[in-house]
């Protein structure tokens, strides 16, 4: 059959206009509760994800590496990002209020962006983090509505206003303000720093975010072309509608995450163990989540290397011991009570209702053991090649993220980057569904049926992925393992007795 994918790479110009008039479109919406503004987003949304699923069908279609084609979709990524940035401010403004706005926001001189950030609001917390650092005060010790920080709230008071300043302000913002904070040391490094450079400015903080999620970008692009792939494919993550809203929109430190872990897997492939060692410390510093993966990287780097990793991550550590048992205190709160769109983990908790007084805690436990089952399944069956590093991470960080009782849509982004890697595309369709999660923000509510929707459709994909070799011939199964990063690639070898 004819390929009928456009060969040149100016066909993607046009899919660049169409998303930019999307994303000024969204920058527009007013993102507040009800059915309207709610599936006015999800739509743009789909609309995106429309555009975005025809850009990457060109992209994977091209047999020629042309650098005009890197060039748009470096363009794209960054347009994108740019014009997201000021996502949060008054959607009614005109060009002069904006940049009024701006340059207040910057100054420190008021709160000019509203509390949700295209339905986000994380971004208040890592603001106060940051001021509480930057004031000497270890910010694990205090949760935000601490009488102790009474007094942080009330600086700024000299940019007054009527609720007492700029601090309060954004003090008021903070969601679960009784909680201490959860985010580890290199994130809190990253808050000192926007509070460094502009404190209480939201556009500070969300640059930073985007230099580091473009950061990501770049070494995905560099360890595609390591492992003999065309960087091209890049643009599954660049032009990502799910990675733009929650980076550039709303402004999620996990862009810190995902460009440490890509820089991770990036150095491996090259076998660059030192460096491999350091970075990985460095995504554990960013988000906990990574630690699942210490079997498969100190597999690769060696126990010496695993032992620098050891030391930076202690060294990360060090300068917030000071708050002893409370360092950990606003995690564990995460851990135990925290919920939000986990399908398997309800359907696990509702099943449980018939067995026990506590479900929740009982499907905690339950999803726990499965998610160290896999990992340790994983680990057991490790071949401990560089070049699939990518593959068991993303079966890894991806049952870490299903299971979870908390599925936070910006979570995915963690389990992207190696997916991509790996050619494992189903988490790509994850990215699209997971949005659906914004529904809870009609009225506060999560409904049975869109979990059902958004689990059940992500599950027919991944089997239909997972076990597309089945359903090939002989022929193009060869070619699939030898181009796949993962363990079936160890097979090509003896590909003649599979088929």
């Amino acid at each position: 059959m004819k390929n009928l994918r456009p060969r040149r790479p100016w066909s993607l110009v046009g899919l660049l206009v169409s998303s930019e008039i999307l994303y000024l479109a969204m920058l527009r919406l007013d993102a507040t509760n009800g059915v309207r503004p709610v599936i006015t987003f999800l739509s743009l949304v789909g609309l995106l994800f429309a555009i975005y699923a025809t850009a990457c069908w060109i992209v994977r279609g091209m047999r020629e590496n042309r650098r005009s084609t890197l060039f748009i979709i470096a363009t794209g990524a960054v347009l994108f990002r740019l014009t997201l940035l000021p996502a949060g401010l008054p959607p009614d403004s005109n060009l002069r209020t904006l940049v009024a706005d701006l340059r207040a926001d910057i100054r420190g001189e008021s709160v000019t962006y509203e509390r949700f950030l295209l339905y986000d609001s994380d971004l208040w917390r890592y603001l106060w983090d940051g001021h509480v650092s930057g004031h000497g005060v270890n910010p694990y010790l205090y949760a935000p509505a601490a009488p102790a920080l009474d007094r942080l709230a009330d600086e700024g008071r000299r940019h007054l206003t009527e609720d007492g300043g700029v601090w309060a302000d954004i003090r008021d913002n903070i969601n679960y303000a009784n909680t201490q904070t959860i985010y580890p040391p290199l994130a809190q490094g990253l808050f000192r720093l926007a509070h460094a450079l502009a404190p209480g400015s939201v556009l500070a903080m969300k640059s930073l975010v985007v230099v580091l999620d473009l950061l990501g970008a770049l070494f995905i692009a560099l360890t595609l072309h390591a492992l003999g792939r065309s960087p091209f494919l890049v643009i599954l993550y660049a032009w990502n509608p799910l990675v733009i809203k929650v980076f550039a929109g709303s402004g999620h430190v996990d862009s810190l995450l995902v460009a440490t872990f890509a820089a991770t897997i990036y150095f491996l492939a090259r076998g660059a163990r030192r460096m491999g060692a350091i970075s990985f410390a460095l995504a554990v510093l960013s988000k906990l989540s990574p630690v699942l993966l210490l079997p498969f990287v100190a597999r690769r780097i060696g126990w010496r290397h695993t032992a620098l990793a050891g030391l930076v991550l202690l060294g990360g550590f060090i300068p917030f011991l000071g708050a002893g048992a409370t360092l950990g205190e606003g995690f564990q709160t995460f851990a135990r009570e925290w919920q939000f769109n986990a399908g398997p983990f309800a359907l696990v908790s509702w099943l449980a209702g018939w067995v026990s007084d506590d479900p929740s805690a009982f499907a905690r436990i339950l999803n726990t053991l499965a998610i160290l089952g896999i990992t340790g399944w994983m680990a057991w069956r490790d071949d401990g090649r560089r070049e699939t590093f990518a593959w068991y991470s993303t079966t890894v960080l991806g049952a870490l993220i299903i299971l979870s009782p908390t599925v936070m849509p910006w979570y995915v982004t963690w389990v992207i980057v190696p997916a991509i890697v790996a050619d494992k595309r189903a988490w790509i369709y994850f990215s699209a569904l997971v949005c659906l999660a914004f529904l809870v923000m009609v009225d506060g509510t999560e409904h049975a049926w869109v979990l059902g929707i958004e689990y059940c459709v992500f599950l027919a994909i991944f089997l239909r992925f997972e076990f597309r070799l089945a359903r090939v011939p002989g022929r193009r199964r060869k070619i699939l393992l030898n181009r796949i990063p993962g363990p079936l690639s160890a097979a090509r070898d003896r590909t003649s007795v599979l088929v």
